[in-house]
């Protein structure tokens, strides 16, 4: 269905002319929508594609199949534009198969060129004059059927993203940068994703979760991973089940009946109705931990700072902050600090085995080398 700025795609023979349409053109914007907001088992639900003249949205929940798309993607010869590409990476290869090489992400572009404002948003606005409209950002993109201002927000997103590419590509060929950005961005078109795995001892990811007794750290663990039963069930997400600052509170409170859930903030009708008797379920269990099983807040691995790792990691503080300046970088992006504390770690035969430090790309290597037997010895 053509609405002039974007064609909606949800039959097959749709489907099939928009990718011989697309397979025609050297580079495609991509971009999805999915329902990571409202669901637990969160799917792709949008699929943005233009050739820079055509938006098109393919409806996946519509479709069957979508092996014509798949092709088109997967080729060689085109290059596909997204924008912080990595979840749409994850959300494309998990969902269908499809593998996005190669790849120019307009934000890690962006990063590599030392501009602050790295959002679509704001790259649009100051490169081209286009103001966004954000407006349906978290919106239920699993409901159907989209209004036409979503289907126009959604198009929108893909409308812009191959010229600014060229812009882009343009500065980092002038800067030299190019080769970096084409490492970051073949990593991220690798991408796979990793299975959601449950684990009940991230609950001391809570904020206030660290200050609590250890009682009442055990109470909290059995709240949150009842909540967490409970999403799966329902197929929404935990914070619509019931949010982090009212099972803090529960923990707190340890409510033995019903009569003690009253005057909880986030504790409403609603909840008491759905799982009333499942939170005061988890109290009583949190309440029967035995003392040597009461859970102990994880502590990092600090690696064995020597004196001559620390002073091999100020060294390289000193000379990072140094380079960012010179290179118009934010020190993170140039290299960041878990990278310079593995480096500080290794010392002289780092970059030797750069496979084995955290993020020390080619390019960091590269940037590091000259100064390196002076910064790691």
């Amino acid at each position: 269905m053509d609405h002039g700025s974007y064609r909606w795609v949800d039959d097959e023979k749709e489907l099939e002319r928009a990718a011989r349409h697309l397979s025609e053109a050297p580079a495609l914007a991509v971009d999805t929508e999915a329902d990571s907001f409202y669901h637990y088992h969160h799917k792709c639900c949008l699929i943005q594609i233009s050739d820079g003249t055509t938006a098109y949205l393919v409806d996946p929940l519509a479709l069957k199949r979508l092996d014509p798309l798949g092709e088109v993607l997967g080729a060689r010869r085109i290059v596909k534009v997204l924008h912080a590409a990595e979840q749409d990476v994850l959300y494309l290869r998990r969902d269908f198969g499809f593998h996005l090489e190669p790849l120019f992400d307009t934000m890690i572009a962006s990063q590599l060129l030392g501009k602050t404002g790295i959002g679509l948003a704001s790259l649009l606005l100051a490169y081209f004059g286009v103001q966004l409209d954000k407006g349906s950002q978290r919106d239920d993109w699993s409901r159907r059927p989209l209004n036409e201002h979503q289907r126009i927000y959604a198009a929108e997103d893909v409308q812009h993203l191959i010229r600014l590419r060229d812009v882009l590509r343009d500065e980092l060929t002038t800067l030299g940068r190019l080769s970096w950005a084409e490492e970051e961005f073949a990593l991220v078109a690798r991408r796979a994703w990793e299975p959601r795995v449950f684990d009940p001892e991230m609950f001391w990811s809570i904020k206030g979760a660290r200050d609590l007794p250890p009682r009442e750290a055990a109470v909290l663990r059995e709240l949150y991973a009842m909540r967490d039963r409970r999403a799966g069930e329902a197929d929404l997400s935990s914070f619509r089940i019931v949010s982090d600052e009212t099972l803090l509170a529960l923990a707190k409170k340890k409510p033995a009946g019903p009569a003690d859930l009253n005057g909880l903030r986030g504790v409403t009708p609603l909840v008491r109705r759905r799982i009333g008797s499942d939170i005061l379920q988890a109290v009583r269990a949190g309440l029967e931990v035995p003392e040597a099983d009461l859970p102990v807040p994880p502590r990092g691995r600090p690696r064995k700072k020597t004196s001559a790792s620390q002073a091999r990691l100020e060294r390289l503080r000193e000379w990072r902050k140094t380079r960012a300046v010179e290179l118009g970088l934010d020190p993170g992006v140039l290299f960041p600090q878990s990278t310079l504390e593995a480096l500080a770690a290794v010392g002289p035969q780092a970059l030797e085995r750069p496979e084995e430090i955290p993020g020390l790309r080619a390019w960091r290597v590269g940037l590091l080398r000259p100064d390196g037997h002076r910064l790691l010895g």
